[in-house]
């Protein structure tokens, strides 16, 4: 079959098919999404200068410079770039023969399946695919101490840990290195300074940490770092100081999730319990790809590098790679960069070789919050598997036992009955 054949019958175009032959190929996921104001699914451009830019995407839509339904202006833009096509098994792209072309993932391709947070390269123009809730990327990027961030990141995990502090509950801040946890932790301390001592023990010191309350003192605050690695005397006179007095509240951070390091004996259960329900993750640089174009901004604010000197190929280079050291990492690799090309652009083989391969993540079902899609998602793979739960566990990149416990969840049931495939 050729390519062309084969567009024709994945529903590319649609003048050929009526509206009820051309949903037998599309996807539930994308379909479900847009049709229960998921916040819709598509691409956020993205580039040093401005902010981070959502555009709302649909099965046949094409996106370019001049698109009325999915309009991309930037650098190498064709007026009619690329074709979205929505399938039973995911969402692709179709490049329509501009100039400078397609690229997902740094590869140039005509037609290319893409995932939640695909790098997509228009031209000289970056963006990042989304499947869900594409309108929380909307807004300015904003500063909330030393982090730099979007508006989803807020939603997500700043303004949560900042409500919980002021309602008066403690609360736990998980995640890699270098994505901000302390920042956080800090900010949160701050609105606690009028209701009385704040203490900091930070569990990570050189020097056997010790609680630095005077004797007697009953701190309002504890300001806890990485409480993985606190002794567990300190844990233990932390949580006795919360059953000594009403109104104490702990922020805590970790680098790993609570309940790994309970299981590993690094935290006491007693001391874990007190941020039951109380726990906050914040997710690696390669999770919120739309933010790196502006911490890489503020790097170079900082730093003095010209914004110029930064060239397309390496901003999408920074954009794609993992960061498994967080953003003092990006800073020593944008640093290294200007300092290997002391004049004119930045070039990325001079930091080609520090960069970190990013993790390709399976497709992963969506969250629990929208069982819609969640179910769409779970359909979609046993049906691509002829209803094997073990294929349909690979492609998820779950375990059979989770399949089973996530259809039981969502009220499908696949032990009796084989999907139809497509």
């Amino acid at each position: 079959m050729s390519d062309h054949q084969a567009l024709r019958i994945s529903g590319v175009e649609s003048g050929a098919s009526t509206p009820q032959q051309t949903k037998e190929y599309r996807s539930g996921v994308f379909t479900k999404a847009r049709r229960e104001g998921g916040g819709g699914w598509g691409l956020v451009a993205i580039d040093l200068v401005e902010p981070p830019n959502p555009v709302t995407l649909g099965d046949g839509a094409v996106v370019g410079s001049a698109s009325r339904e999915a309009r991309v202006e930037g650098p190498g833009v064709a007026a009619e770039h690329m074709r979205v096509t929505v399938r039973s098994d995911g969402c692709y792209f179709e490049d329509l023969g501009g100039a400078e072309g397609t690229f997902v993932g740094g590869v140039r391709a005509r037609r290319i399946s893409v995932m939640h947070g695909d790098v997509v390269r228009l031209g000289r123009q970056l963006a990042i695919f989304v499947e869900r809730d594409l309108a929380s990327y909307a807004g300015s990027i904003e500063r909330s101490g030393d982090l730099v961030h979007g508006p989803k990141q807020r939603r997500d995990w700043i303004d949560p840990v900042l409500d919980m502090v002021r309602s008066g509950s403690s609360v736990c801040i998980e995640g890699p290195p270098g994505v901000g946890k302390r920042t956080l932790a800090r900010l949160a301390a701050a609105l606690r300074e009028a209701a009385g001592e704040v203490v900091t023990i930070d569990g990570s010191a050189e020097v056997k940490p010790t609680t630095a309350a005077a004797p007697g003192a009953r701190p309002t605050t504890w300001l806890v770092f990485d409480a993985d690695k606190l002794p567990r005397p300190i844990q233990l006179e932390i949580a006795h100081s919360v059953g000594r007095s009403s109104g104490v509240v702990i922020i805590a951070t970790m680098s790993q999730p609570l309940e790994r390091a309970t299981g590993d004996g690094l935290v006491a259960p007693w001391f874990a319990s007190l941020f039951s329900g109380k726990r906050v993750p914040i997710p690696a640089l390669e999770a919120r790809r739309e933010d790196v174009p502006a911490i890489v901004r503020d790097i170079a604010d900082r730093r003095g590098i010209a914004l110029d000197r930064i060239t397309p190929e390496l901003l999408e280079a920074l954009v794609r790679a993992g960061w498994p050291g967080g953003v003092p990492q990006l800073e020593a690799t944008l640093v290294a960069a200007a300092e290997a090309s002391p004049e004119g652009p930045l070039l990325v083989s001079t930091v080609s070789g520090t960069l970190a391969r990013a993790t390709r993540l399976k497709p992963s079902l969506p969250p629990s919050a929208d069982p819609a899609l969640a179910r769409a998602r779970l359909e979609d793979a046993l049906a691509r598997a002829n209803g094997s739960v073990a294929s349909a566990a690979r492609s998820l990149g779950m375990s059979r036992q989770a399949i089973y416990r996530e259809a039981d969840r969502l009220g499908l049931d696949i032990a009796r009955r084989k999907l139809p495939r497509g």
